[in-house]
């Protein structure tokens, strides 16, 4: 389990120093209320660093961190906590949260990388993981690349994210969300077409993410398509 663990890990450092950090700097948003390199930086390291707090509350059975339960809330609050800072201070913010999360995994033991997580209890210490490595930075390079109208990168980023996911865990269930979740990223940008086969093998591999599916509000751009509608039925 740590091998792929300390894999994912150092793919998704690797792939957010290729494609983020170089353009980490001072520079404003090149809209009014969009993120920047640096705001995406700081929101990734900020989440990387409650994770490693999770981890080591889990393994030592102290305080959860303090975030609240709302994410768009917290989500708020980590930006106004770090846009207002210098990118310099991001940067090293971004370098210790990488930094503490190795640290953090590498001191829980199998027994504890299995149990439930403080904030999702549904889920393993372990899935925490691959959340902070390949999915969640994917997301935000997707976000970040399309902000900037570089649409062929932001599906890089998401193919990179659903290849690191699919050759990592290749069980259906694991396969059936990374297939799901690709297709999410095609729905959201209104590319019926190109969702419909990640979205279809998705929900065949995983079947539970058939109900979740009705209510998914990235699918809203899609779901009035005959072919969801019938995905759907």
């Amino acid at each position: 389990m740590k091998d792929k663990l300390r894999l994912l890990i150092k793919a998704g450092r690797e792939k957010e120093a290729l494609d983020l950090l170089p353009h980490v700097d001072d520079s404003p948003p090149s809209q009014p209320g969009g993120w920047t390199a640096k705001d995406n930086l700081a929101h990734l390291a900020a989440w990387r660093l409650v994770g490693a707090a999770e981890m080591d509350a889990v393994r030592t059975g102290g305080p959860a961190p303090a975030v609240s339960k709302d994410t768009k809330e917290q989500n708020a609050k980590f930006f106004e906590e770090a846009h207002h800072l210098p990118a310099s201070s991001v940067l090293d913010t971004g370098r210790r949260s990488w930094d503490a999360f190795i640290a953090a995994m590498e001191a829980c033991s199998d027994e504890v990388l299995l149990k439930p997580r403080i904030r999702y209890p549904e889920e393993a210490l372990w899935q925490m993981v691959p959340g902070h490595t390949y999915f969640h930075l994917a997301e935000h390079l997707g976000y970040w690349h399309a902000d900037r109208g570089e649409d062929g990168a932001a599906e890089d980023a998401a193919k990179w994210g659903h290849h690191l996911a699919t050759s990592t865990f290749t069980e259906d269930k694991s396969t059936g969300i990374a297939d799901y979740n690709l297709g999410c990223f095609y729905a959201v940008r209104g590319r019926a077409e190109e969702a419909m086969p990640y979205l279809r093998r998705g929900m065949e591999l995983n079947p539970s993410l058939r109900e979740w599916a009705k209510q998914d509000t990235d699918l809203d751009p899609i779901r009035s398509t005959p072919e969801v509608a019938r995905l759907l039925a």
